[in-house]
């Protein structure tokens, strides 16, 4: 029975896809085989009427970017050349991004759903599950510091980003499919993808210059 246990929890950790390592955002200009490349951009997104104005009446001076501020996930994972570390532990996935500042580290719970009561800030409450080969992490929970880009674009309480994220190419890429929804200021939901490249290396502290 015992060696029954063990046998079963080995064949689970196995099936289990492995996106441990380091990973850096590929060029927009690159093309992987098969064709695969970066797409859709956070500057892309169609706000509503309203959502659109208000962002009109923002001073961009004040990009939590140029304060070396967290921006939030919707904008993290599109920025060019960022490097994270993908780190898996029991019951959750913990990201490390070398620009601290503005990624901070973000946790993805695995053996849990959002808390009825969730205190809101800047990353979110992030919780995954494994479909097939893909790790869906759904994010809510957001405060009212963060943009959607750098054009001013503001989100609600009721911003909800879902990600999927895959190995591919033999464990040598992840793809990285962000959505975003938010009916209070979104015209529609918007969805962005990515492409990493693994890495031989360690993340590295890469401080932030404050442009304010």
């Amino acid at each position: 029975m015992k060696l029954f246990a063990v046998l079963l929890f080995a064949s689970l950790m196995l099936a289990q896809p492995n996106l441990q390592g380091v990973y850096q955002s590929i060029p927009d200009r690159t093309t992987l085989p098969g064709g695969l490349k970066n797409s859709g951009s956070p500057a892309a997104i169609s706000l509503l009427p309203e959502a659109a104005q208000q962002a009109k009446s923002i001073d961009l001076k004040k990009d939590p970017w140029k304060a070396c501020q967290p921006v939030g996930p919707f904008r993290m994972m599109a920025k060019e050349q960022i490097k994270v570390e993908f780190v898996q532990v029991s019951g959750m996935i913990v990201m490390l991004f070398e620009d601290l500042s503005h990624g901070m580290s973000r946790t993805v719970y695995l053996k849990r759903g959002h808390p009825a009561k969730l205190e809101l800030t800047w990353l979110g409450d992030s919780v995954g599950k494994w479909e097939g080969d893909t790790l869906v992490v759904d994010t809510v929970a957001f405060n009212d510091r963060t943009w959607l880009n750098e054009e001013g674009a503001q989100h609600s309480d009721a911003l909800h980003l879902v990600e999927r994220i895959r190995s591919l190419i033999g464990g040598q890429y992840l793809e990285h499919k962000m959505t975003a929804e938010d009916p209070k200021t979104l015209a529609q939901p918007y969805t962005y993808t990515r492409y990493f490249k693994k890495l031989d290396t360690e993340v590295m502290d890469d401080p932030c210059q404050d442009e304010q």
